[in-house]
């Protein structure tokens, strides 16, 4: 199996972007992200997820001269109208503006609408954290799940990420927390992938098109997937649609079109990301998070969140990465 360097990735996929129409701005961002999804292990958001982009950016379901612009700028707030493009420039954008209001005002928030898909969550949050910045991010998507005790599609698998710096005793940084995790109890490209398999799901994820539970991925594309832990990820689910959706000014779930297909035009999602400047409400935050840390994890065999992703980035920019040839083939048809 071809083995690939972090940079050869990140060179592929810019590549690939600039032709099928991405402009030198947005390739460049959205490659960032896909090289950093390689790079810890989420290969279902990174190369696996490069195809949608590809074809989203022929058929004109994102748009890849997109100019975003901050429209509306408080003390503390900033909009962001990605004007269809892709999330990661529109995000780039105005990061810099996020954490110079974030620092100052101890709290800051960035709203994206128009938007696109997010991809891995934990990018956006695991930036944040190395600036030193606490940050909660929320992030909805086409509809895929049913609400508890429905029967149908209604809202996406919605996915929330948290973030925050770290640092050694000695004062040194370190890599972050990341929790980045979908409301739906597995990500919908695990479905898709299983059913391109012909392989079964566990149970408790999906229901067919009449509404009783399934272990046949592709009963389940025909039908919808379920919110993690019942009616607790069903009201999780509906916090991420609220706030990356209905607050932003962009459509809720069940009214964008599918990441899925090539169907429908841009599907008007969005993001919001809180960010908190941990220095103005209190002293000592990092020490007091890795004394938690500390008493979290004596005599148990508990991992923190992050350092699975961390130990396979810093694996990965060693060693490279394993990319099947026919992913490799698939991304150069697409990119002809």
């Amino acid at each position: 199996m071809p083995v690939l360097s972090l940079e050869d990735i990140r060179q592929l996929s810019f590549d690939a972007l600039r032709r099928c129409g991405a402009n030198e701005e947005h390739a460049t961002a959205v490659a960032l992200e896909l090289m950093d999804a390689e790079a810890e292990g989420i290969r279902n958001v990174g190369l696996g997820y490069i195809h949608l982009y590809l074809n989203h950016l022929k058929c004109g379901k994102v748009i890849g001269d997109a100019k975003p612009e901050v429209v509306k700028q408080t003390a503390a707030a900033t909009l962001v109208n990605a004007r269809h493009g892709f999330c990661h420039t529109a995000y780039l954008h105005a990061e810099e503006q996020l954490i110079e209001t974030t620092r100052r005002e101890g709290v800051g928030m960035l709203a994206i609408q128009q938007s696109y898909s997010a991809g891995v969550l934990g990018w956006f949050v695991r930036r944040l954290a190395q600036r030193g910045l606490v940050s909660l991010m929320f992030a909805n998507s086409s509809k895929a799940v049913a609400a508890h005790g429905g029967k149908v599609p209604f809202f996406g698998t919605n996915p929330f990420a948290f973030g925050s710096p770290r640092q050694s005793a000695s004062g040194e940084p370190q890599p972050p927390v990341v929790v980045d995790m979908a409301t739906a109890s597995t990500a919908r490209v695990n479905i898709v992938k299983a059913a391109n398999a012909g392989q079964p799901i566990e149970p408790g994820h999906a229901i067919d098109a009449d509404g009783n539970p399934t272990t046949d991925a592709a009963a389940a594309l025909k039908g919808a997937q379920l919110p993690v832990g019942g009616p607790k990820g069903f009201g999780l689910g509906l916090i991420v649609d609220l706030m990356g959706g209905a607050l932003t000014g962009s459509n809720c779930s069940y009214e964008a079109s599918m990441f899925s297909t090539n169907d429908g035009g841009p599907p008007n999602v969005g993001q919001t990301i809180i960010a908190f400047n941990p220095d103005f409400y209190s002293e000592g935050y990092l020490q007091h998070l890795e004394t938690m840390f500390t008493a979290l994890t004596d005599d148990n065999d508990v991992r923190i969140p992050g350092e699975r992703r961390q130990q396979l980035r810093e694996q990965h920019e060693r060693d490279g990465v394993e990319v099947p040839q026919d992913l490799l083939d698939k991304i150069a048809a697409l990119s002809e």
